[in-house]
């Protein structure tokens, strides 16, 4: 049984590509009666077993099988509910939490409650959240994740690693080979979803501007500091995306293009922005970024005329003055230095200590390599603008210690924390709190 399952999955994986192959071989016939003989043996399994079948593939693999068995179809329709909730833990695990926290924001609803729960089951992920879903809203975050999460994370993860490749080592040859493992593509997806979480809390038809700052600041104290970096590597991700695609369409947009001079001035042109200007072009770049993972989607994905692109980007451009960026901004040196004054933290505490905090492997919920190479293995709660952008260019807190070895990515690390910091630790421009300042 399990031979065959493996042998189906593999031929999932690869029937797209087969056809093309065979039919350049003349080996059509043969590989077509192969196929034939396979689906025969699983089609004719009893229910129970295609309900087995079904509920262990991750969701790209149960979305051909059953777009490719009208049998297996069936059985899909029949319990529905149950296959998407197990196809969720076999595709992201305990992210379903991350999955269904971005589902649950999506409609208005408080969002002090929506952090108290979130909160919740960040703490304990080992507790299944599928069971909270109905057969609709597991519908809508597998859909989701098909449609926009994986790819989006997987052209991230390429990207990364090829300014990993173009900044490291040239001595490591085999760079160009490597395929992100489960646990880097799980950080990086976790990363996708709370940039997804942060696109919603600052969205202007949810809450006012002033409480923007307040809530964000309540979603990154959930999280780690090497979990927020996750989401400010991956935030910085989508401002490149759009950073070079204000490049491509400047002209275009220009308020001195000709096509634009049927309009008096001012004001500027409608369908024009100026950015020339550095304060409009960074406000425009946040407020267009926090249109979320569709929208980002769409524009690495679906536009392929220059045209297109000029004529989407005129619709969705807008500008956004939270500020997330910069050093005022949600993780940089001012924000974080109000946030330990005046909400003072058990991990300020741990960082003011030096708690120990080595590397013992790499794990979806542990430190990576790189933050326990950068901090000395003892904890830190700095994030943001005390992280060289450098690192984050190559997506450092996402890569395993195999991955690292591989690349020449520690070397490049420590010379890229060197030429920032040199000898200096910047947990030192913080003060100490005083023992026993701090409940327990």
């Amino acid at each position: 049984m399990k031979r065959l399952i493996d042998k189906f999955t593999r031929r999932v994986e690869i029937s797209h590509e087969s056809r093309d192959v065979a039919a350049e071989s003349g080996i059509v016939s043969r590989r077509k009666e192969a196929e034939q003989a396979d689906n025969c043996r699983l089609e004719c399994l009893p229910p129970e077993v295609r309900r087995y079948i079904l509920s262990i593939l991750n969701l790209s693999h149960l979305s051909a099988l059953v777009h490719a068995s009208p049998t297996f179809h069936q059985q899909y329709l029949v319990d529905r509910r149950y296959i998407l909730c197990k196809s969720l833990e076999a595709t992201i695990g305990c992210l379903t939490v991350e999955a269904y926290a971005v589902h649950r924001l999506s409609a208005p609803r408080n969002t002090s409650e929506f952090f108290d729960w979130y909160s919740e089951k960040c703490s304990h992920r080992a507790v299944p959240v599928t069971n909270d879903l109905t057969e609709g809203v597991a519908s809508t975050i597998a859909g989701f994740y098909l449609r926009s999460v994986k790819p989006v994370v997987e052209e991230c993860a390429c990207r990364m690693l090829d300014n990993l490749a173009k900044n490291a080592d040239d001595d490591h040859g085999d760079q160009q080979t490597i395929r992100p493992s489960q646990t880097e593509i799980m950080r990086l997806t976790r990363a996708a979803y709370r940039f997804q979480l942060l696109c919603q809390l600052t969205s202007p038809e949810r809450t006012i501007r002033s409480s923007t700052e307040e809530k964000l600041q309540t979603l990154l104290n959930i999280m780690e500091p090497w979990e927020v970096e996750e989401l400010f590597t991956f935030y910085q991700f989508a401002l490149g995306v759009y950073d070079k695609v204000f490049t491509d369409i400047y002209w275009d947009l220009h308020p001195d293009n000709p096509k634009f001079d049927d309009q008096a001035r001012p004001p500027t042109p409608d369908g024009a922005f100026d950015l020339d200007s550095g304060f409009v072009r960074d406000n425009l770049l946040e407020g267009t970024a926090i249109r979320g993972l569709t929208f980002l989607h769409t524009v690495l994905f679906q536009i392929k005329e220059h045209e297109h692109l000029v004529s989407t980007m005129q619709k969705q451009m807008k500008s956004s003055y939270i500020p997330i960026n910069g050093m005022v901004g949600m993780f940089g040196e001012t924000q974080q230095i109000i946030r330990r004054q005046e909400q003072p933290s058990i991990r300020d505490k741990m960082e003011a200590d030096r708690v120990p905090l080595v590397f013992v492997r790499d794990e979806l919920n542990r430190p990576p390599r790189t933050w326990t190479i950068i901090w000395g293995d003892t904890y830190s709660n700095l994030y943001g603008l005390h992280i060289p952008d450098e690192m984050r260019c190559w997506g450092y807190v996402f890569w395993d210690e195999a991955t690292l070895e591989r690349t020449g990515g520690a070397e490049l690390l420590r010379n890229q924390w060197e030429e920032c910091w040199g000898g200096y630790d910047p947990r030192g421009d913080f003060v100490r709190f005083e023992e026993g300042s701090l409940e327990e």
